[in-house]
């Protein structure tokens, strides 16, 4: 018999409130199969079908939890299509159980997986398995299972990461005051997080920004924190998940501004950007 291991799994879908009843039936095949398992909701609220968000989610995250813990991904657009469903490990030991729709490339680089397994065994499968719900009949079981000690290689055959899809995300300097960059979240606060990252800019607390939005320029100050600007104020910063955040003090700007996840939009930098 398999001793049973006390693992995370921690669970990252689409399904929002009115799906809760998918999100607790992944969590029943998964308590049947590994009981001691500790389940994590991570979060359910992603945007239907949105990859960038869901790899957002990840990527601001998994890092935060102990090695070895497997993460399921059921944002899967594609579900009931001929998209592989994958197992992968990370070199640094995190597991990963998703659809190869973009998803792990937005997260890692195809060199950063120590294994990759395209999941075919169908022995680990809850039968009979829906065409529209591979997370609970696929990818649970599998996770599962994993927590119990089971070898990646036991569910399926090797698949090469250099064949992992990977989903477009725009991030382009076009000189050295522009960049042209990609909304990969948007918080219930309406805070922009853009796919700029903290360490390719060199800007000082208090300069001048601006974004561009078909026609419009928009300002706002460079700060650390949301009281360095007044009220209602558009501020730049970077925010805890080490991105270039705009934002609006204690107001909406994605509303005001009129943009969603996914939207390419320019950030105009105030001085020539250097390392």
């Amino acid at each position: 018999m398999v001793k049973l291991h006390k693992r995370i799994i921690g669970l990252i879908t689409d399904f929002g409130t009115k799906g809760q009843h998918y999100i607790s039936s992944i969590k029943g095949v998964i308590l049947n199969i590994n009981p001691e398992v500790i389940i994590v909701d991570i979060s359910h609220n992603i945007t239907p079908f949105s990859i960038i968000e869901a790899s957002y989610i990840i990527t601001t995250t998994y890092k935060y939890y102990p090695k070895g813990t497997v993460f399921i991904i059921v944002v899967d657009p594609g579900v009931g299509s001929s998209r592989e469903i994958l197992a992968v490990k990370t070199v640094d030991n995190y597991y990963f159980v998703g659809p190869n729709n973009g998803i792990f490339l937005g997260v890692f680089e195809s060199d950063k997986f120590s294994e990759c397994i395209e999941i075919k065994n169908e022995d680990y499968f809850i039968k009979p398995i829906s065409k529209t719900f591979h997370g609970r009949d696929i990818m649970a079981p599998i996770a599962a299972n994993i927590t119990k000690g089971i070898p990646l290689s036991n569910f399926g055959v090797n698949f090469n990461p250099s064949k992992l899809n990977s989903y477009p995300i725009e991030l382009n300097k076009i000189n050295d005051k522009e960049i042209r960059c990609t909304i990969q979240y948007i918080d219930d606060f309406g805070n922009i997080i853009t796919n700029i990252k903290a360490g390719s800019l060199s800007l000082k607390d208090g300069a001048t920004l601006k974004i561009k939005l078909k026609q419009t320029e928009i300002s706002g100050k460079f700060v650390q924190f949301f009281e360095e600007g007044k009220k209602n104020s558009i501020l730049f910063l970077i925010g805890s998940s080490g991105f270039l955040e705009i934002s609006k003090n204690q107001g909406d700007a994605a509303v005001d501004f009129g943009v969603c996840v996914g939207d390419s939009i320019t950030v105009l930098l105030p001085e020539v950007n250097k390392k």
